[in-house]
């Protein structure tokens, strides 16, 4: 049988673990509390998997321990920051408050993040816009590396670009988190490591094969993760890669560079 544990509990570990790699106690709580939420919600590929690889990137110095964002630009309603790699889920949700506020005055907040490190699972985050009765939109992209193959292609030049929301009804509120991919990198990675297979063909080899073999993968040269929609259909969600591309990395400023 499988071992349970509470949810506090995990909290706990997760923040102790994030204080002793370097991070104060409120950028720890912040991680932590995100990625057990990932794992309730049922992401368990975006929960306390996670944690390891988090504290990885302390120790290595790519995720920033100390400091704050920074203003890049700046409007009543819109705001773009420099997240200098720090926590992502910290980022977020400091970034979530200060959206709230500009809502409550000007209807609408917007705020865009360039430089920020991973932000774990998106569904983690709607609830908490949702409980205050307001409606959460959120993307994300990682213009640094590319897993997922534009449509009729074999070679991976975007990542799995997720998009997620949610808003109150007079009952339940409706949450969604989706990618513009068929899959993500972190289930091809534990299946791969597993031994398992895809639940479909929602990988192209190196020679345009559609297959549900994570390891072809990790080939030289790789093959690649299919947009939402596979061989049949995944113009459509290459479209809305594209779109979630727009409004992250297009509206930081950031961009992607393509090699060739």
């Amino acid at each position: 049988m499988t071992e349970r544990f509470a949810a506090t509990d995990l909290v706990s570990f997760a923040i102790d673990l994030l204080r002793k790699s370097g991070l104060d106690m409120e950028k720890a709580r912040a991680t932590a509390a995100i990625l057990v939420e990932g794992d309730l919600m049922g992401h368990s590929t975006h929960g306390l998997q996670l944690l390891g690889p988090y504290l990885a990137e302390l120790e290595a110095g790519r995720m920033a321990k100390d400091g704050e964002p920074t203003i890049i630009a700046e409007r009543p309603a819109v705001l773009t920051w420099n997240g200098h790699y720090l926590p992502g889920p910290w980022l977020v949700l400091k970034a979530i408050e200060n959206a709230i506020a500009r809502a409550k005055t000007y209807g609408t907040g917007t705020v865009v993040i360039n430089h920020s490190h991973h932000i774990a699972c998106l569904a983690a985050y709607p609830l908490r816009v949702i409980e205050r009765g307001m409606a959460l939109l959120i993307a994300s992209s990682d213009p640094h590396s590319g897993s997922v193959a534009p449509f009729g292609a074999i070679v991976g030049r975007y990542t799995p670009n997720p998009i997620a929301g949610g808003w109150p009804t007079k009952t339940t509120p409706v949450i969604f988190d989706i990618s513009a991919s068929t899959t993500t990198n972190g289930m091809v990675a534990r299946l791969n490591r597993t031994g398992g297979k895809l639940g479909g063909p929602w990988l192209v080899d190196n020679k345009g094969n559609a297959t549900d073999d994570p390891a072809s993968f990790l080939t030289n040269p790789p093959g690649a993760v299919l947009p939402l929609g596979g061989m049949d259909l995944g113009h459509k969600g290459f479209a809305m890669g594209l779109l979630v591309e727009m409004l992250t990395s297009g509206l930081a400023g950031s961009g992607r560079a393509i090699g060739s």
